[in-house]
């Protein structure tokens, strides 16, 4: 929304400046008709106009080794239950609220304002007497009124008409607007200043329009009637006394100023208003190049950065279904490459390098396991909810497996010196008809209109940092956790499928062309199964903001000289794109899991 309302103000601006300076002087009135007419529909439409201007970059190719050995299966993270972990309740922010609430109240005012105002000139044909005039409708009103216009009716004072003593000026006049139809064009904008009240530049074109007008019916006056002197002494004499015209009418009374009787008498070279037309074009032209065209900066694939020509871990396809319509925007300071363009947009190999990962959509559910629902039931201390309402054990133990379609749980937890690991569980149950309703759609497509993926040049280091409120100032971290921990797990309005659905935008870590590609670089480098002794083991390792990994550790082998050998193929991986949250990178650790092939 901010978006649009700067560019179309800012077109609306450069575009009125430019009417003002130098189009208004001239005796251009159809082109000026026009020209404030496409400035307004332009300036409103722009912000929807988007031209791309690709620009290539080149980039240092990433260091890479050669060796083939064994496949390795897809990496599993490992939840590391020691930690406590804090469900936030999200605070409400009622501002954009009462923001939305009086700007529709605001226009809703306008709209019935609106709607009267056309109503009683409707009223007015109703009750006074109609005469047909030259394609055009006279209605006589016994008010002392100027003449005015109203679509094809035009409005006069019965007595004068009756008398005959309506100079046929005034009539050509009228005329003027009724065939010319600028009717609509007022219409056109008091609409658009019931729904954009808010932006004062729609009265300054209002009055530019109106004041056009009655130049356009001027000059038509005067090209079938010479003596400009009688009808400048005309308007001068009609302008006085008379009763106030409604706004959404064309009148001669609108506004008798000098601009007008100097308008009567200025011609305008052909070469001149060639230049001036010239010039708005170009104006134009210049608004779309500064304010639609996007520098889609790439520097392609690096040469040893593989991507899987067929995406199996994410199919194009499925990508291309759930990034519709987002705006794309990466800061890639390690590749030098800035995007900010729709996702349709984008090349393929970009496509696969920053969005390889795409959440599998939730087709029909398979229920419950046995596994899972024997779990569920042993656990005496934990918090059971069935369709996000939170419920007792007992209530849960009357419900069978068969009626649930999908599960999920959250875990808290903490480890005392000398005591075993304390974990209790947060469990949530989903039947069917709610799964269908509320879960089935949540991984559809992507959550928000833009997604941001920064990559900053250097790691940035992790800073965790306990922030107080003013009842927990005095208490230490861990009293504060505690605190929170009891307050927000008990709480029974913590909805489990909103919160992912919050933090969808989030994206995990993600290697250049999925989870297969990393896989392949592992086993074209390191031939694990010669180095690892055990069955299954697992390597955890961190991916910093900038991509690079660092901190690789060998979990259930303590030969230093072995875990060498996999740090140095972990640490030389081609750049990662980092863990996002909120459009910022941060860095996360993850586990890759072996299990031996032989």
């Amino acid at each position: 929304m901010s978006e649009f309302l700067i560019k179309s103000v800012i077109s609306m601006t450069v575009l009125f400046l430019l009417y003002k300076l130098f189009l208004e002087k001239e005796k251009i009135h159809h082109f000026n008709r026009f020209y404030l007419l496409f400035g307004l529909s332009f300036s409103l439409c722009l912000p929807f106009i988007t031209i791309p201007v690709y620009v290539n970059i080149p980039v240092a190719p990433i260091q890479d080794s050669v060796t083939i050995i064994h496949s390795v299966t897809e990496q599993q993270p490992i939840i590391n239950s020691a930690t406590p972990t804090v469900i936030a309740q999200p605070e409400v922010n009622y501002t954009p609220y009462i923001i939305w609430g009086l700007y529709s109240l605001i226009t809703l005012l306008l709209i019935i304002r609106f709607t009267i105002n056309i109503t009683r000139f409707y009223r007015l044909k109703k009750r006074n007497q109609n005469v047909p005039y030259k394609g055009a409708t006279l209605v006589l009103i016994d008010n002392n009124i100027l003449p005015h216009t109203f679509l094809n009716t035009v409005y006069i004072n019965k007595e004068e008409y009756e008398k005959q003593a309506i100079e046929p000026e005034l009539y050509s006049h009228e005329l003027t607007h009724v065939k010319q139809r600028h009717t609509l064009d007022i219409l056109f904008i008091e609409l658009l200043k019931t729904i954009l009240w808010f932006n004062p530049l729609l009265y300054f074109y209002k009055k530019a329009i109106q004041l056009n007008h009655e130049f356009l019916a001027d000059e038509n006056v005067i090209y079938n009637n010479d003596d400009i002197i009688s009808y400048q002494q005309l308007l001068l004499n009609r302008s006085q006394n008379r009763t106030p015209i409604a706004a959404l009418a064309s009148n001669l009374n609108f506004p008798i100023t000098k601009k007008r009787f100097v308008m009567m008498t200025k011609t305008t070279p052909k070469i001149k208003t060639l230049a001036l037309k010239l010039a708005s074009v170009l104006t134009v032209a210049g608004i779309v190049y500064f304010l639609s065209t996007e520098n889609v900066a790439y520097a392609g694939t690096q040469e040893n950065e593989t991507l899987t020509a067929t995406d199996s871990v994410s199919p194009d396809s499925r990508r291309d279904e759930y990034f519709k319509g987002v705006r794309i925007i990466i800061q890639d300071s390690v590749r030098n490459v800035f995007i900010n363009s729709p996702y349709e947009k984008l090349t393929l190999k970009q496509k696969q390098l920053y969005l390889a990962t795409v959440p599998k959509k939730k087709d029909n559910p398979d229920g419950v396991s046995e596994e899972d629902y024997k779990f569920s039931l042993e656990q005496k201390d934990s918090y059971f909810y069935i369709d996000n309402v939170k419920i007792s054990r007992e209530e849960f133990l009357k419900h069978k497996r068969e009626e649930f379609a999908s599960t999920g749980f959250k875990m808290f937890g903490e480890t005392k010196a000398g005591e075993e690991m304390s974990m209790t569980f947060m469990l949530y149950y989903y039947t069917y008809p709610y799964y269908n309703k509320h879960i089935k759609h949540l991984n559809d497509h992507y959550p928000e209109e833009t997604c941001q993926i920064t990559i900053s040049k250097k790691p940035v280091p992790d800073s965790f940092k306990t922030i107080k409120s003013g009842s927990e100032i005095g208490k230490s971290d861990k009293e504060v956790i505690d605190i929170r921990q009891e307050t927000m797990i008990s709480a029974a309005t913590y909805n489990f499928e909103e919160d992912n659905a919050k933090t969808a935008h989030n994206r995990d870590a993600a290697f250049p062309g999925g989870n297969e590609a990393f896989d392949a670089y592992i086993t074209k480098n390191i031939d694990l199964d010669s180095i690892i002794k055990d069955n299954e083991a697992f390597i955890g390792y961190t991916i910093n903001t900038d991509g690079s990994v660092t901190h690789v550790k060998l979990y259930g082998d303590n030969d230093e000289k072995l875990n060498d050998q996999i740090k140095k193929v972990f640490e030389a991986s081609p750049k990662w794109i980092p863990q996002q949250k909120d459009g910022k990178p941060i860095t996360t650790n993850k586990v890759f899991t072996y299990r031996k092939t032989k």
